[in-house]
């Protein structure tokens, strides 16, 4: 065994030690061939790289093996599991926090090939239905023992593998103790603001001298001096609330696992505030149950998914029950879950009871949901939820699956529908009497409501097909989400369909969407709002009634000639019944192997009928990206991305935006992973963002930031990650422009922010 260690490993060595084995430049011909087809499944596969001829495959194939026996033992390392996951933020189609946070659970405890059903092996991040019913199927035939046996799973797209070899284990070995820890902290230099707008707003009830335009506003509106005076209070105190100081944030996320049976874990988060959340649970072959705090999620995210925040478009959603180990108390459950599984076949019970927090209007009564890292004391806890639920769900080594479920959701107190009075009299083109008709703000008032669902998939040939109908069982008018996906060998075609019913406020529904549901409301105008806090109800994920079409195609047109991403979305906005539209094209070419440019365009042309007639914008971004494989180790790339934005209202002049950035990653020693980058932004208007190793920053007006950070798996089983990060902001008064024309010029000046992060994992 010990002689094995001096051979090269044909299917993992890197490019350096390749060059060791294969003359001049078909080291580099070796390496791409195992890049497009995954590897090589025997030696005299070597003959079918070009350049590669019988004299030189004699010379070197007594060099080589095909796996080192370290790799056909195990998976990827934690620390580069854990990295992929964290990295997945940094995606316009990221996943949700529910599922990231469960792949980062399997970073530490990766699930057995061997006896992982369809939906668990289809919960995996990037891994489709088809792919996991012909993983089962092939395992029906045979024992799958390395990488190399799911390699040549047949019809396992190469994709599909790359996906699966990263979260699996090839089997299982009992033990009484299993733990998988992770700590996550970071410690900035600055207190949390929420803008000037809470300064303005109090300045502007205090200003007794006749000039304060939303004094005289809120006195025609019928507003006493008293009542006035006792609004003033309530955003003093408000203000007060979240006027904290910097100081460290941390996360602890923990589970243990004894005797494969027993489930415990905890999750503690210290920051602005402070809580912590448990749970206790058994799993079984046939059963789970959780008890404490939990998530759940069904279907494809239009029936339930106890998600805090979800991006606009989802296509990796991990379905059934989960210990919740998340950020975020808004959309927490916290009770009992059960989740059967015979045969594939899986009944499901839910129950939950806890109280939430609530925006609320200016008596002080619940308006909806609230989520934020501040919560001042007026919001907390104003909310008295009860769920049961319950369903069944079936999914067969087919890839067939069919399931419904019935929830009901119960109040203490209902929701007040006074949205009016959260805003500026008269100065609010969608509060001034529009929020009375606007479907956004149409939300049931009742104490309890009742919603069902059905959610369905298949796979035919190549062709996945998945979808939900759900309602509002007192409004019974159809909700829908139809997908269908095409995989290939290096081609994939997507299509989606929804159609969300006004409605359908289900405040649980996450499902691919454009905007959320307060998005193009004046909840997205701190200035038009008599609390400024009340803005964080348009960042809440729950739909925007819309009917829409996505059509989506990734390609490998040539051998150098990419399709990283061309879509196509057009959708109704079901609140105005305004069309919009956006295209995103995308292509990379690979001019030698080592050097790659990337090149994407995406338009964007929007209708708003809020403003007391047709509003049309439009945006046109171009980026350019180059990537530079130095080594194989090292990648350095740059990218220059130029953004336009246009109105047909002459009181909104045209802005405009541009950056450029640079980032580069190198393995400085084994197991050390270094990644750095800067970015410098101007913009008059049009607001950019830039993405980062591990997700995305918000750039406005004009900067400069820069980051540097450190990997280390410090062993197979541990992981350690340090970062920091530098950013200069300027505001001049001119990057945030209202929808009607009117300048926002509040928090002039000049910004530095410093922030240092630390990640640590390991797993037993």
């Amino acid at each position: 065994m010990f002689l094995l260690f001096s051979y090269v490993a044909l299917n993992s060595a890197s490019l350096e030690d390749l060059r060791k084995v294969f003359p001049g430049s078909l080291a580099d011909s070796v390496y791409k061939y195992r890049q497009r087809f995954g590897g090589f499944r025997n030696f005299y596969q070597l003959l079918d790289v070009p350049g590669m001829t019988p004299a030189v495959f004699k010379r070197v194939k007594d060099s080589l093996i095909l796996y080192a026996p370290e790799n056909q033992r195990n998976g990827s390392a934690l620390g580069s599991r854990i990295n992929t996951v964290i990295s997945l933020r940094a995606s316009e189609e990221a996943p949700s926090d529910l599922s990231r946070a469960y792949w980062l659970l399997l970073g530490g405890n990766p699930v057995d090939i061997n006896s992982a059903t369809v939906l668990e092996l289809t919960n995996l991040p990037g891994v489709s239905l088809k792919d996991a019913v012909k993983v089962v199927q092939w395992r029906k035939y045979t024992r799958i023992k390395s990488r190399r046996d799911l390699r040549w799973t047949p019809g396992l797209t190469l994709y599909g593998y790359r996906n699966l070899r990263r979260y699996v284990t090839y089997r299982h070995t009992y033990r009484p103790f299993r733990a998988f820890v992770f700590l996550h902290g970071y410690v900035d230099n600055y207190a949390y603001d929420p803008s000037s707008f809470f300064a303005s707003s109090i300045n502007d009830l205090m200003d007794t001298s006749g000039t304060s335009r939303n004094l005289q506003l809120m006195r025609e509106a019928g507003w006493s001096d008293g009542a006035i005076t006792s609004f003033l209070n309530r955003l003093r105190k408000e203000a007060y609330d979240i006027s904290t100081l910097p100081r460290p944030k941390s996360t602890v996320r923990a589970m243990f696992k004894l005797w494969d049976l027993v489930d415990v874990g905890f999750y503690h988060y210290e920051g602005y505030t402070t809580y912590n959340k448990g749970y206790v649970g058994i799993t079984k072959p046939y059963v789970k149950v959780i008890a404490g705090d939990y998530r759940f999620s069904f279907g494809n995210g239009l029936i339930f998914t106890s998600s805090e925040n979800l991006s606009d478009r989802v296509y990796w959603n991990t379905v059934g029950l989960m210990p919740d180990i998340l950020y975020g108390d808004a959309f927490k459950l916290r009770g009992i879950g059960v989740w059967g599984n015979v045969r594939g076949i899986s009944p499901f019970l839910i129950y939950s009871r806890d109280k939430k927090d609530a925006v609320v209007d200016t008596a002080g009564r619940p308006l909806f949901y609230y989520s934020s890292e501040f919560v001042p004391s007026i919001y907390r806890d104003r909310i008295d939820e009860e769920i049961v639920g319950g369903g069944l769900n079936y999914m067969g080594d087919n890839g067939f699956g069919l399931g419904f479920m019935l929830f009901q959701i119960k109040y203490g107190e209902p929701f007040s529908n006074d949205w009016g009075s959260v805003a500026v009299p008269f100065y609010s083109s969608t509060f001034n009497g529009g929020w009375q008709y606007d479907p956004s703000f149409r939300i049931d008032t009742g104490k309890i409501h009742r919603f069902a669902g059905l959610t369905y998939s298949a796979v035919i040939g190549d062709i996945v097909i998945r979808g939900d109908l759900a309602t509002n069982l007192r409004h019974p008018r159809p909700s829908a989400l139809v997908v269908a996906r095409y995989v290939g060998e290096t081609r994939s075609l997507d299509f989606v369909y929804r159609n969300y019913d006004p409605t359908y406020w289900n405040p649980y529904a996450r499902p691919f969407k454009e905007d959320n549901r307060f998005e193009r409301t004046d909840f997205r105008y701190s200035y038009r709002l008599l609390d400024p806090l009340a803005t964080n109800v348009a960042d809440l994920p729950v739909p925007k009634p819309e009917e829409g079409y996505f059509f989506q195609i990734r390609d490998r047109l040539f051998q150098d000639i990419l399709l990283p991403r061309v879509y196509l979305d057009f959708w109704k906005d079901r609140t105005d019944g305004m069309w919009n539209r956006r295209l995103h094209a995308e292509v990379e070419w690979r001019v030698v192997w080592a050097l790659r440019l990337r090149v994407w365009r995406r338009w964007l042309e929007r209708t708003d009928m809020r403003y007391g007639r047709p509003f049309k914008s439009k945006s046109v971004e171009t980026a350019f990206r180059t990537f530079v494989i130095t080594d194989a180790h090292s990648v350095l790339g740059m990218e220059v991305r130029y953004s336009q934005y246009k109105s047909d209202n002459t009181g909104v002049p045209p802005g405009r935006g541009t950056f450029f950035s640079f980032f580069y990653s190198t393995d400085l020693l084994r197991g050390l992973r270094v990644y750095t980058g800067s970015t410098v932004w101007t913009s008059n208007g049009y607001s950019l963002w830039v993405f980062e190793d591990d997700g995305i920053d918000f750039l406005y007006n004009r900067g400069v930031k820069t980051y540097v950070s450190v990997r280390k798996s410090i062993f197979s089983n541990a992981y350690l990650r340090l970062k920091i990060r530098y950013k200069k902001q300027y505001n001049d008064g001119n990057s945030l422009i209202s929808a009607s024309g009117d300048p926002i010029n509040v928090g002039l000046g000049k910004y530095e922010y410093f922030t240092t992060y630390a990640d640590f994992a390991i797993t037993f």
